[in-house]
């Protein structure tokens, strides 16, 4: 699914870039379209519903008019919409001009106002792209707008006769239920089709299958409102069964194609049940117009909250699989020269072409040799887990000999312990083979055996144990240190890519959580070990577990499962 380039700028007429004559031209053309479209519009609907004695229309499309009006247009196109309101409430319903003027100065109000603050609230990536737009729409055009033209159309009606309180609280929830029904029904479509917001939609054509998905919808759903109601009241909730076939069509064709379906399956069903047709008038129902306007408000929530999430998850890993590929890029360029320094500073180590005679010199060569190869591995961390996020790390587990991988990673850590003189031990219990990868093993041994080293203070102790069952390969590896240990806070950052913990300076041996201390350094590296041990884990089909309490040390568990039952997928 992608964003198409539509402008989503409000306002889409950009008065601006046109000359005098020519904006006023658009103005006057604007005004008209808007005052034509509601009128027309009002008609039609106002007569229909009056033919079943619905007054005022239980579902009053106008009021998505005159809020796209608005968002088109902002106030410029408040004459218009002002018109249209007048025209059809003074003549179609022969309400007193005065009375009707002043219903369609609220009525034109109301949407200029909500699609001002969704014009100052929105994102610039779209109303619909993101959950918080659809809020904000639903906030401003669903609720606010309706409110004022309600709430202006109650007191209008009511200035020429004694105010009752219960009667104006019936027109008044009326009125806003019919108004915010015909915004949530029908806006979102005419924005999509006139192109002032971003639609989200899939990056391949459009099928044959899937324009057979969306009539076979729409038939079904002309079929269920358009005859009497089966004698039984299970029917009653069939309808609502439309919401799946809608949130395929939402995330496989386009939200345009699939919020036009929800206005026409709105549209239907609320005409068909005022005809007294359709599944809401099945026995036991007390109320089908309440039930239409239940399915119109999920059919076409669902379809605006499944696409926002969507399109923000998708939004999402494409920042991630840019992060990363930015990430492995930087690193793999930087490993060229890298080798090279290692290379030359270790040949200037040992003396290949002779000598270094100044201490100093050898110092300076020792120590761009150490930190070339640490950023070497930092680096090597980085491309690690770049692999991993993009899914191109992969494991091939196998029944194999433990003992001596695990060996080789003891006898690479053993010069860093010994040199904080710290206590290596190793409860050798390998009993038989472990199903594992082996370079994942290595590559898990190292990370955990060197953060132990790391984190444990001067004359400490880290003790590894492992063991495996000789028959089904499963086993379990436990690296114990006399470290600070980790509160939960501390553990969440330590499992979080380039999460780092921090530890009082001079005082290794006193707690800090994984809170930053006031005096703070932090360990060698950028954060990625235990994150890609974690994920070496999950790829075993198991997970890695840490138990640390500050002051008392740090265990690490990670429980191979026997080769049957191994979970190999990444």
């Amino acid at each position: 699914m992608q964003i198409s380039r539509a402008s989503a700028a409000f306002p889409v007429i950009d008065y601006g870039k046109l000359s005098r004559s020519s904006r006023i031209a658009v103005w006057v053309a604007g005004n008209i379209i808007a005052a034509v479209a509601y009128y027309l519009l009002g008609y039609a609907v106002g007569t229909y519903f009056a033919a079943y004695g619905l007054f005022p229309a239980p579902i009053w499309l106008p009021a998505s008019i005159a809020l796209v009006a608005a968002m088109i247009g902002g106030w410029r196109l408040l004459p218009g919409i002002f018109l249209g309101s007048l025209w059809i409430n003074a003549l179609h319903f022969q309400e007193p001009l005065m009375v009707a003027s002043q219903i369609s100065l609220t009525n034109a109000l109301g949407p200029v106002i909500g699609a001002a603050l969704i014009a100052h609230l929105r994102a610039s990536c779209g109303l619909f792209t993101r959950f918080s737009g659809v809020v904000i729409f639903v906030f401003c055009a669903v609720l606010l707008y309706p409110a004022i033209t309600a709430t202006g159309g109650t007191i209008a009606l009511n200035m020429e006769k004694s105010f009752e309180v219960g009667v104006a609280n019936k027109v008044w929830i009326s009125w806003w239920l019919s108004d915010s029904g015909g915004t949530l029904c029908f806006a979102p479509t005419l924005l999509l089709w006139l192109g002032s917001e971003r639609m989200p939609r899939r990056s391949q054509r459009i099928g044959k299958r899937d324009i057979l998905v969306w009539l076979a919808v729409a038939i079904v759903s002309i079929a269920l409102f358009a005859y009497p109601p089966l004698p039984f009241s299970l029917y009653t909730l069939v309808p609502f069964l439309l919401v799946v076939p809608l949130s395929w069509i939402a995330l496989q064709i386009s939200l345009g194609a699939a919020y036009s379906l929800a206005s026409l399956v709105a549209v239907i069903a609320m005409a068909g049940t005022a005809a007294g047709l359709g599944p809401f008038h099945a026995q036991m129902v007390i109320n089908p117009l309440q039930l239409a306007g239940l399915l119109i408000v999920l059919l076409t929530m669902n379809v605006l909250t499944i696409v926002a999430l969507f399109c923000e998850r998708h939004a999402a890993e494409e920042a991630s699989r840019s992060k990363t590929l930015l990430l492995a890029t930087a690193s793999h360029d930087l490993r060229t020269p890298l080798n090279a320094i290692i290379g030359f500073a270790d040949m200037m180590r040992q003396g290949v072409w002779g000598p270094i005679e100044n201490p100093r010199y050898r110092d300076y060569v020792d120590t761009i040799h150490a930190s070339g190869s640490m950023l070497l591995g930092l680096i090597h961390d980085i491309l690690d887990r770049s692999r991993i996020e993009t899914g191109k790390r992969q494991i091939h587990p196998v029944l194999l000999d433990a003992q001596p991988v695990v060996q080789s990673c003891l006898d690479l850590i053993a010069p860093l312990a010994a040199g904080k003189q710290i206590a290596l031990g190793f409860d050798n219990g390998i009993a038989g083979p472990l199903y594992a990868d082996e370079l994942a093993l290595k590559q898990i041994l190292l990370n955990l055996l060197s953060n132990a080293v790391k984190f444990t203070p001067e004359s400490g102790t880290v003790t590894m144990r492992f063991v495996t069952d000789p028959e089904s390969g499963a086993g379990r590896l436990e690296i114990s240190d006399t470290g600070p240990g980790m509160d939960a806070e501390g553990v969440r950052v330590a499992l979080e890519p380039f999460g780092q913990i921090a530890v009082a300076a001079g005082q290794d041996n006193e707690p800090q959580g994984g809170r930053p201390a006031a005096r703070d350094r932090r360990a060698e590296g950028v954060g990625l070990g235990l994150p890609n041990v974690a994920r070496l884990a999950e790829l075993h089909g198991t997970k890695l577990v840490i138990d640390s309490m500050p002051g008392h040390g740090t265990t690490i568990r990670i429980s191979f499962p026997a080769a049957k039952f191994a979970d190999r997928a990444a």
